[in-house]
């Protein structure tokens, strides 16, 4: 009798506890797949990567030491920062309930070997060690995505021009920037541009100096003077100077550069930079080259035109006023004047 009693209270609470379950299932609480990473990765180790898209673009990045280089353009510095902005979105994406798995869905979301927007390929070694593909988008700022390692799919948090893949997106556009602090002098058209020392040599300048830079100018004509600040607006756009996109390293007609439109030089620490620029026939191109690299750069036209015309003498010298010309007249006739005598009258001519 007791046995009995036992067996039916062990199957009431089998029943008890299968009731529960249901019950929670009808109200919607049901297991849900954790969100992990859809891609793993350690970024330290990561040396290249290779970004696809479709009609074969294709463009790569290598390590070299703690910064990232764009091997088929000669090993041309690439923006590290954006690199590692990469890193942070492709490890920030995580994989839940996928919305297909299918080899069909591929196709259908864009995400097969054959049909992609994005493939991104990490590598250590010449090992591939992680590979994503982007395909079609959702809604904004979205993207189905699958890793080649899973046939789920999952829509993720990321845009296709997060990951550009012409080799210009990359490029390290500071490449041609300078502390302005550090130029002393310019030669341009005829003119030799000097920095105070007061402010060039100065171990503490800084580029937010209240202190005024100060310019002085060889090779003036006559009655003409340097406008200092048109001077420093120059060393300024010299400083700043950054490229649309590197041409490659031959020098092509087209260029324009056998008739320069800009031709000057620049002292820095004790290093001259010669700059040259050629505009295009019946085009608003740029090209700019600087003796410090050995490529050409293609320059934006809003970048071009204020540098090629604040180096203009027409910018840079201006008339000296006729106020100032009598005021410099006076002070050399003060100069040829006799001091006064104890009794404040000049000293008697001979």
């Amino acid at each position: 009798m007791n046995k009995t009693v036992k067996i039916l209270a062990v199957l009431l609470a089998a029943q008890l506890l299968l009731a529960a379950g249901i019950g929670l299932s009808d109200r919607g609480v049901t297991a849900t797949n954790e969100p992990v990473a859809l891609v793993s990765f350690d970024a330290e180790k990561i040396d290249r990567i290779t970004l696809e898209g479709p009609e074969d673009a294709k463009v790569t990045l290598e390590r070299n030491g703690s910064d990232w280089v764009l091997p088929d353009l000669g090993e041309f510095p690439a923006n590290s920062n954006k690199v590692k902005q990469l890193f942070e979105r492709l490890k920030a994406l995580r994989s839940g309930t996928p919305i297909a798995t299918s080899g069909g869905a591929r196709e259908r979301f864009k995400v097969s070997d054959e049909q992609f927007e994005r493939r991104i390929t990490l590598s250590e070694d010449d090992d591939t060690v992680a590979r994503l593909f982007l395909g079609s988008s959702p809604g904004m700022r979205l993207i189905h995505a699958r890793n080649e390692a899973s046939d789920a799919i999952h829509a993720v948090k990321m845009a296709v021009y997060d990951v550009p893949v012409k080799a210009s997106d990359w490029e390290d556009k500071s490449v041609l920037t300078l502390p302005k602090t550090q130029i002393t002098a310019i030669n341009v058209n005829g003119l030799h541009l000097q920095r105070s020392s007061l402010i060039a040599d100065s171990d503490k300048a800084t580029e937010d100096s209240s202190q005024s830079p100060t310019w002085q100018a060889d090779g003036l004509g006559e009655g003409q003077q340097l406008k200092a600040s048109a001077a420093d607006k120059l060393a300024g756009l010299l400083a700043d100077l950054q490229f649309e996109k590197v041409l490659g390293r031959e020098a092509k007609d087209e260029y324009g550069l056998t008739e320069p439109v800009l031709e000057l030089s620049l002292s820095r620490d004790g290093e001259t930079l010669r700059y040259r620029a050629g505009k295009a026939k019946d085009t608003e191109e740029y090209t700019l080259k600087v003796s410090s690299r050995p490529e050409y750069f293609r320059l934006a036209s809003y970048k071009a035109k204020p540098l090629i015309e604040s180096a203009n003498l027409e910018k840079l010298i201006e008339a000296i006023s006729a106020a100032a010309g009598e005021a410099e007249s006076a002070g050399d006739v003060e100069e040829d004047m006799p001091a006064p005598d104890a009794n404040g009258e000049g000293a008697a001519s001979e």
